[in-house]
């Protein structure tokens, strides 16, 4: 039986409470929404998402936002390795024009491409403007879903788990959502703004917040989801988790140690991509720890569903009509306030 949580429509309180049925003297009939709360305590709705006009998995939405972002992300780094300049070394010495698109500047960096180096894949958007255009729709496109994806993880556990969090559990849950929006819109600026035909101040300052920001937001989602997720009975769910801990441990751990050099090297007029073999795997380990980190939260969101039924879209259980609700129909209680009290009383 389908039951509704609305009241507002007098009509048909007043058909259901005129009728021949003499249970419904017993009936108490809520004065405000404060007593209608009241009465529907303890009584959990059906979705009837069986008969929904629209049900479907968020999956298809994040899975489409998350291919349209790895694959621009992908193709940034490969048009950047294909269009990359690696200046002689007398270049190097006298100094020489960079080109970035239709725009010119003069390089004349004198540290010197490190011996075994490997490039850079931020310094490789800094310079190549394909690249760097391909960053930007990697970084600003999945913002907004992003951004849902940490408000329903939030609210999918403390919905489930709510009783058993602590102060500290509550605290971080809710802080989630805040953590994840400034260090999507942070990835999103410093990619957009660069060092060499901007603000460099700008983008040392988003790329500090936004290291801070993403250590943050990676503890804090582990810790809240670690407790529920290692004793589920799925074992999917135990590997979502352990995901999470390996990608969090290795990102927490060389994020502080590769930015302090990355912001030490890039003030300068970089004429080259490259960095020194060890800071060029620290980068590499931060981009993949980082990618597993937010590609798990699919697994977490698998069971996840829009719902678009006739209660929520009409107000009734279905399209109103009088029939339905008569003695002995199928939504004669279709009022949550009035199942509610019929089941305990056993009507």
């Amino acid at each position: 039986m389908a039951v509704i949580a609305s009241t507002s429509d007098d009509y048909y309180a007043n058909y259901a409470f005129n009728s021949s049925d003499p249970s419904n003297s017993t009936i108490r009939v809520p004065k405000n929404s404060t007593e209608n709360r009241r009465l529907k305590y303890g009584h959990a709705e059906d979705d009837n998402s069986d008969i929904a006009y629209l049900n479907f998995s968020i999956l298809i939405p994040s899975i489409l936002f998350t291919t349209i972002s790895v694959a621009c992300f992908i193709a940034a780094v490969a048009f950047s390795l294909k269009t990359d300049y690696l200046p002689n070394e007398q270049e190097l010495a006298r100094g020489f024009i960079v080109s970035y698109g239709s725009s010119r500047f003069r390089c004349n960096n004198t540290l010197p491409i490190p011996s075994n180096g490997l490039p850079s894949i931020l310094n490789l958007f800094e310079l190549n403007v394909i690249g760097n255009v391909l960053f930007r729709y990697s970084t600003c496109i999945p913002i907004i879903i992003r951004i849902f994806h940490s408000f329903t993880i939030k609210n999918l556990v403390q919905h489930d788990f709510g009783a058993e969090f602590s102060s500290v559990h509550k605290l971080l849950a809710d802080s989630m959502p805040m953590f994840c929006g400034l260090e999507a819109l942070t990835l999103a600026l410093f990619s957009i703004i660069t060092v060499h035909e901007d603000f460099p101040e700008a983008n040392r300052l988003f790329k500090i917040i936004f290291s801070m920001s993403s250590i943050v937001n990676m503890l804090s989602t582990t810790i809240v989801i670690f407790p529920f997720s290692s004793k589920s009975p799925a074992k999917i769910d135990n590997f979502s988790i352990c995901l999470k801990i390996c990608a969090t441990f290795l990102y927490s751990y060389f994020m502080p140690q590769y930015i302090q050099y990355h912001q030490a090297s890039i003030t300068f007029p970089i004429c080259h991509s490259y960095l020194p073999r060890a800071f060029a795997y620290m980068e590499y380990t931060i981009i993949l720890s980082y990618a597993i980190f937010h590609l798990s939260t699919l697994i977490d969101l698998r069971h996840i569903s829009f719902i678009c039924y006739p209660r929520s879209s009409s107000g009734e259980c279905e399209p109103l009509d009088p029939k339905n609700f008569e003695i002995g129909a199928k939504y004669q209680h279709c009022r949550a306030f009035e199942f509610n009290q019929r089941r305990i009383m056993s009507l």
